[in-house]
């Protein structure tokens, strides 16, 4: 119930988003990871700048959960935007964040999909890689921040 709670609530919010995908069967170490997921929000961002400026504030909430994403995180937004403001914050108090896990997590479980790796446990919630998809998969996907 709650899954389905806050999954009915992403359709309904007006948000975008963008997920960052590395692979970890192509990652040699920790620095190369670091390097992947760096070059791929750098370029998002550069490649959004226009429509990233128009807003007066930005403001990145992030439970700093873990220490090499957080710097990443600092880092590329100073670098590329002046108007960043960061907010550490914990899940439970804000659906966002929920929000946020969630789409990531259904992109995670698109690539398994789309590579017939679901566990049966994924497969048993969603009752197929077919329903997972048309009930779930489709309706968050159309969210994402198109080129």
């Amino acid at each position: 119930m709650i899954f389905n709670s806050l999954f009915h609530f992403v359709r309904m919010v007006d948000i975008k988003y963008h997920s960052v995908v590395v692979e970890k069967k192509q990652i040699f170490d920790d620095i190369d990871l670091l390097i992947r997921i760096t070059k791929q929000l750098s370029a998002f961002l550069n490649e959004h700048i226009i429509s990233l400026t128009k807003y007066d504030r930005i403001v990145i909430y992030y439970d700093y959960g873990q220490r090499e994403l957080t710097h990443i995180l600092v880092s590329v937004f100073n670098a590329v935007l002046n108007n960043v403001q960061f907010k550490k914050v914990s899940p439970a108090d804000y659906k966002l964040f929920q929000v946020a896990d969630m789409l990531c997590t259904l992109e995670l479980l698109a690539l398994k999909a789309e590579r017939k790796m679901l566990s049966k446990s994924e497969l048993s919630f969603f009752t197929s890689a077919r329903n997972l998809n048309k009930s779930y998969l489709r309706t968050v996907q159309k969210k994402r921040y198109k080129y």
